[in-house]
């Protein structure tokens, strides 16, 4: 009897850890981080990668804030991505990723300044 519940809180516990395991390992492939929860380290976006400029999110209102919308993005997130300048022929130096009501984090493509 009390080998049947070991090897069940086995059972639940495995079911339950793997996922999560799965999930920390996905985020630290995908975006640099293992804490899903954090922000990304880097962002795909344009097939370029886009890394964490070096401020803090920072608040942002009128106009400040970035206009145009990242519509063909593989933003993984679940937030949206704009930019301050509609892409045209180039790709942005800079995209910023939507925290919250006018909260952005700066992501700045490779070797871009």
């Amino acid at each position: 009897m009390k080998k049947k519940r070991v090897k069940l809180l086995a059972r639940i516990l495995l079911i339950a850890v793997i996922p999560f395991l799965a999930l920390l390992v996905k985020n630290r492939y995908d975006f640099g981080e293992w804490d899903p929860r954090s922000l990304p380290n880097r962002i795909g976006c344009y097939d370029r990668t886009y890394y964490v400029g070096p401020s803090s999110p920072s608040l942002m209102n009128g106009g400040q804030k970035p206009a145009c919308a990242v519509s063909n993005s593989d933003n993984r997130t679940g937030r949206e991505l704009f930019t301050s300048e509609p892409k045209g022929d180039l790709v942005p130096v800079v995209i910023y990723l939507k925290l919250s009501d006018g909260r952005y984090q700066q992501y700045i493509l490779s070797g871009g300044q």
